[in-house]
């Protein structure tokens, strides 16, 4: 079989990544012509626990929806891992785990986590911490149809030169592909894409920006990822129906999928726990 890198470098274009998040959905995606899906951390945690993204999904957890998801359809699946639930070792268990669950790669960001306790903004681990984990998750998997994607983030204040250097040498490190969150300037991501010519997985969060097909063709950006819509969508859906079925009236504000997570997450308790127990305020 070819080789993970070979099966992305190879792609005319790139492709759009369906966000999946159940077997019936993977299986839609599919027959709607999808050849890659992803399954996120934060639609993992909600679909799994209905709880906000806080780390509070295990492993065991994650790799349980993977398998059945996967197995379900022959749609290829990249998994958010990240940032390997936890140290090198942490990380090796995930990659084998996630491997003997069926899916095709794992993304493997350098952001703490879980938050620590103080912390009021995003940190990144040291690039040297990351390079181990990353030479881990190499050494952990079986076979290299299984593929290991770094990924980072532009964090607020830092320089491009920063980030620019952190893809290098992750590239350097052999793994398969390079995954960049939130980068919607053109500027930014031709800057960035400098530091390495390996594939590039792009996560834009379905924010409005001035991407074209010839900036993703110039980046090498082979895999797209907009949001999760799909899962969204079906929240909504699902309020509606039950509404319906209740025999009460549902107005468009009700409709709203950030006020349903909200409430239905109960994310105004755990925000309450984040500044009790990890004093943090903002």
């Amino acid at each position: 079989m070819t080789a993970f890198y070979n099966s992305i470098a190879e792609t005319d274009g790139y492709e759009v990544l369906a966000s999946v998040h159940c077997p019936i959905a993977a299986r839609m995606a599919v027959d709607l012509g999808f050849n890659y899906g992803m399954v996120g951390g934060s639609v993992a945690s909600l679909s799994m626990l209905g709880t906000p993204d806080l780390m509070l999904l295990t492993s065991t957890e994650l790799c349980d929806l993977v398998k059945r998801t996967s197995q379900s359809s022959s749609l290829k699946i990249i998994v958010d891992g990240d940032a390997g639930y936890g140290n090198a070792l942490n990380t090796m268990r995930t990659v084998v785990e996630l491997e003997m669950a069926g899916a095709s790669a794992v993304t493997l960001e350098d952001t703490k986590l879980p938050i620590s306790y103080g912390q009021t903004k995003t940190k990144l681990i040291s690039p040297r911490e990351q390079l181990d984990k990353l030479a881990a998750a190499l050494d952990a998997r079986s076979s290299d149809r299984f593929g290991i994607i770094a990924r980072t983030q532009v964090v607020a204040g830092e320089e491009l030169e920063a980030v620019a250097e952190r893809v290098f040498q992750y590239s350097d490190a052999g793994v398969d592909g390079i995954c960049l969150a939130g980068v919607t300037d053109p500027e930014q991501l031709e800057f960035i894409s400098r530091g390495s010519d390996k594939p590039k997985m792009l996560i834009t969060y379905g924010k409005k920006n001035t991407l074209t097909n010839e900036h993703y063709k110039n980046c090498n950006v082979k895999l797209l990822l907009s949001g999760h819509t799909p899962f969204e969508a079906s929240i909504v859906a699902a309020y509606h129906a039950l509404s319906s079925l209740a025999g009460k009236p549902v107005s468009a504000d009700d409709l709203h999928y950030r006020s349903l997570i909200g409430k239905y997450t109960e994310q105004e308790r755990f925000d309450s726990s984040v500044r009790r127990y990890l004093d943090i305020s903002e």
